[in-house]
């Protein structure tokens, strides 16, 4: 497998970011990644795209970075607790999603961008009370 390097959002040209066809394998892997996202198992979800991430090799791959950073958010929102880490992957998952349009390889974008969006204004130091109400869903559009 060729290392591909990690892009900066400020190195992609948006108008180069396409859908793609995923393998087989790919495919199942990233439908069990949105089933782990929806029943709050963010870290796994974030562990099943990051293959997917590594195979792909096209500028639009630089989604799965955007999807992999929002569960990344959510874990630290929701199961490790720590405020400052969920802030922060909250803003480099939006930063990346938000260079892709509503729907993307099937998966409606601005619902997983308003979710984002919201974790962003909650409070995290008043866990678990402020979180109540945010599920994050990532659905078919």
């Amino acid at each position: 497998m060729k290392l591909v390097r990690k892009k900066r959002v400020d190195e992609i040209d948006p108008s180069s970011l396409r859908e793609f066809d995923l393998t087989g394998n790919q495919k199942r892997v990233f439908a069990l990644g949105i089933e782990l996202f929806n029943h709050g198992k963010f870290w796994e979800a974030h562990e099943a795209w990051e293959q997917i991430w590594r195979e792909r090799e096209e500028e639009s791959r630089i989604f799965f970075q955007g999807i992999i950073q929002a569960a990344a958010a959510f874990h630290l929102a929701f199961e490790k607790i720590r405020p400052a880490g969920a802030k922060n992957n909250c803003e480099k998952a939006l930063t990346i999603l938000e260079l892709f349009p509503v729907r993307f390889l099937g998966i409606n974008v601005e619902e997983l961008r308003g979710s984002l969006k919201e974790l962003g204004r909650v409070d995290l130091s008043k866990t678990p009370h402020a979180l109540k109400g945010l599920t994050p869903r990532m659905t078919a559009l």
